[in-house]
């Protein structure tokens, strides 16, 4: 069984459209407690922490439902956008949002999303060990289209923004501010589907 350690709508959505099994146990990491100024370490580090996280809880048997199954690969992710030297998390607010956008307009930034998938063998027993952990970080190029204020402030209020990484959703509304990617689409999303593919295959992990 694949576990998302992730309360994102758009990963579990991802893994949906694929038709990919999976159960969601959030890790309840706080993320506010990482900082640092390398965004691909910063990412790298979140989503490790989260799946160590995951695996603490079902090694303490609070998530019953799985312990019937032989084996089990737990995937974790972590989003930010860099833009001029910056990184990006979730806006959070209108005006934040607006700022960022109006500066991206007709420039480019990268998306960083940090991968972390775990294998965890015997499930039915108490050890916290885990047979194997794959981590990457996986960069996608984004260039914005020219954006009018107009725009921009249209954009922001459908709410859509302030919960994603740099401001913007591909997979939503916020498609139409986007010019062109160079790299991964999934990734931008929040989870690269190829390097999810590509790391289950390396460790026997049927999906």
């Amino acid at each position: 069984m694949l576990i998302l350690g992730s309360a994102s709508k758009a990963r579990r959505n991802l893994l949906k459209q694929v038709d990919i099994k999976h159960k969601v146990i959030v890790s309840d990491v706080n993320e506010d407690q990482f900082s640092g100024s390398d965004v691909g370490e910063l990412v790298q580090s979140l989503a490790v922490a989260k799946a160590k996280a995951v695996l603490s809880k079902i090694s303490n048997k609070t998530q019953n439902s799985i312990f019937d199954c032989k084996e089990i690969a737990i995937l974790c992710c972590d989003s930010l956008f860099e833009f001029d030297g910056q990184i990006y998390g979730k806006p959070k607010t209108e005006k934040v949002a607006m700022d960022r956008l109006s500066k991206m307009s007709s420039k480019s930034g990268y998306i960083h999303t940090g991968h972390c998938l775990i294998m965890r063998p015997n499930v039915s027993t108490s050890s916290p060990k885990y047979s194997g952990m794959i981590v990457n970080v996986i960069t996608t190029k984004i260039n914005f289209a020219k954006l009018a204020d107009l725009e921009i402030e249209k954009y922001v209020k459908t709410n859509e923004p302030i919960c994603c990484a740099g401001g913007f959703a591909i997979d939503g509304k916020g498609a139409t501010l986007i010019e062109s990617i160079e790299g991964c689409y999934s990734n931008v999303i929040g989870l690269s589907l190829p390097w999810l593919r590509d790391s289950c295959f390396k460790v026997g992990f049927e999906l």
